[in-house]
């Protein structure tokens, strides 16, 4: 599946402008549970399963902030990252499940996305108040103006 799949929260609590989410990512149980915790928060959540379905929703409607995995396949997080940032200065918190830097030596995936533009990272799995503070900062450090109520 290479579609976008969107969805709104409930924005009754606000009259700011809800927080519209890019979630791309392969793992449909991630995508969920974001979806879930952002909806309870006037959050818009748009799932991308492929980087080449997130990087054309980028393209063709706005988003506040992108939630991108590491690992996905095709092409990975790392060159979306970079792609995006070509054309864009929305914030970006990637996350993975991977075991990063297991060796000295090995690989820093997270030092890694964020050479490419990444804003945070996120470990997963990771809590609701792990996700929101990670997008709470990022937004502050790019001065959004919408809301994300609690």
């Amino acid at each position: 599946m290479d579609t976008l799949e969107e969805t709104a929260g409930d924005i009754s609590a606000s009259t700011k402008p809800p927080l519209r989410v890019l979630v791309i990512d392969d793992d449909d149980c991630v995508c969920m549970a974001i979806r879930a915790i952002l909806s309870r928060r006037n959050g818009e959540t748009a799932i991308a399963p492929r980087a080449a379905a997130g990087i054309r929703a980028l393209e063709t409607s706005r988003f506040d902030i992108v939630v991108i995995d590491v690992f996905m396949p095709g092409l990975s997080g790392l060159h979306t990252i970079a792609h995006i940032r070509r054309k864009s200065t929305v914030p970006i918190i990637v996350m993975s499940g991977f075991r990063l830097r297991q060796t000295p030596g090995a690989e820093d995936y997270f030092a890694m996305a964020m050479q490419r533009g990444a804003s945070t990272w996120l470990r997963k799995p990771f809590s609701p108040p792990q996700l929101i503070e990670a997008i709470d900062r990022s937004l502050a450090a790019a001065h959004f103006t919408g809301t994300l109520t609690q």
